[in-house]
């Protein structure tokens, strides 16, 4: 391993740390439950083992199942639009065995009435299993300790067999349902994990750090599809003339730095008046989920310390640490001065953009109030806003 182009990567690990930003995009458009994603794993690999998938075969199934929905927000249905996005935004996701189409093809039945038309035998495995993992924890809630509710998830894959589920799968699973460990371990969230963790091979490896880029930036874009603050920070990177390795985490830790917000309720995200108390509190804490979220990813301490100061300010009024000026390194300033910049050139829902000229003279009034550092802000004009 080369440690100054590149970084020691799980993809599971990664998803794992942050399947429940998915999880709550998910809850908001299809009432699914916490940790929702863990129980589709966690159904899937049941299956899988029941079918002798290979090694390779059961990690990719796991980091299918954490990231089914990663496209959800950006097109807020389950239609064409979604199937071909989500198989888009996880090419640069190091997958390890050889399927292909995947999440593309997570809602096709095998009758034919999916997105696709496709049937039986023309669907990939991996999907036919993500679709019937997926579909009964989204209509049913296999955490519920409900015996009714067992019931009627029995009735329903019978129902469903040769019709919308494969016909082996579901067999597999009226075989598991027989287990009665296999339904008090679905509804805790450490009992999956450690099914998880003592069935999947660990294929951890040492990854470029434009690759893993390639993969932080499918959560950024999540919410933040237009924002040009990504490239902002690499052409000041460039600027500043940082070493390769200080250039990459910088810009992995930008574009984790909005990780948090995933983890706010989008009708305060998107709201067009004024926040309440209440709803600023909530966005005040979303560079602390940052750092909670990303100190669960192997390799990232660095980038996790990064990110949650997006928000910061010199004069110790930002947020949520009150960090002032003798705390901040040029790192921290820059991130978070970047930010404010990057914002307002972009369209709100409560506001229209700003012009780059706009926004310079935004923060130079905020550097006169010694909030921002006045010597970035004067880089930034050369680099954004003369060269425009």
């Amino acid at each position: 391993m080369d440690k100054k182009k590149q970084l020691i990567f799980n993809l599971n690990n990664f998803l794992l740390s942050t399947s429940h930003t998915l999880d709550f995009i998910e809850s908001q458009y299809n009432n699914t439950k916490t940790n929702h994603s863990k129980r589709v794993a966690f159904l899937s690999l049941k299956i899988g083992q029941k079918l002798k998938l290979n090694p390779e075969e059961m990690f990719d199934l796991c980091a299918y199942s954490l990231c089914h929905d990663i496209a959800l927000n950006e097109t807020k249905d389950k239609e064409k639009k979604f199937a071909m996005l989500s198989e888009e935004k996880i090419k640069y996701f190091p997958f390890i065995s050889k399927n292909n189409n995947i999440l593309k093809y997570q809602n096709e039945n095998v009758d034919g009435s999916g997105i696709f038309g496709l049937k039986k035998d023309e669907i990939p495995l991996l999907s036919k299993i993500l679709n019937f993992a997926h579909t009964l924890d989204e209509k049913f809630n296999l955490s519920e300790k409900n015996i009714q509710n067992r019931k009627e998830i029995i009735s329903f894959v019978k129902s469903s067999s040769n019709t919308v589920f494969d016909d082996n799968i579901s067999k597999i699973f009226l075989d598991l349902c027989k287990e009665i460990e296999f339904w008090i371990d679905i509804q805790n969230e450490n009992d999956i994990l450690q099914f998880i963790f003592n069935n999947l091979h660990d294929f951890t490896t040492a990854l470029d750090f434009e690759k893993v880029l390639g993969i932080t930036k499918q959560f950024f874009y999540i919410l933040e599809k237009d924002s040009t603050f990504i490239s902002d920070c690499e052409k000041m990177c460039t600027f500043y003339e940082f070493e390769d390795k200080d250039k990459y985490t910088f810009l992995i830790s930008a574009s984790m730095s909005k990780l948090g917000k995933l983890l706010i309720p989008l009708k305060i995200l998107e709201k067009e008046d004024s926040l309440n108390i209440n709803e600023y509190e909530e966005i005040k804490a979303y560079p602390y989920h940052n750092k909670k979220i990303l100190s669960n990813i192997m390799g990232f301490n660095d980038i996790a310390l990064l990110s949650c100061k997006i928000q910061e300010l010199l004069d110790g009024s930002g947020y949520p640490y009150n960090i002032s000026a003798k705390d901040m390194s040029l790192k921290d300033r820059l991130i978070g001065t970047v930010n404010i910049y990057s914002s307002l050139i972009q369209k709100k829902s409560y506001r229209n953009s700003h012009s780059k000229i706009q926004a310079f003279d935004i923060l130079k009034e905020m550097a006169s109030n010694k909030k921002v550092d006045n010597s970035i802000i004067m880089d930034m004009n050369k680099v954004l806003v003369e060269k425009m």
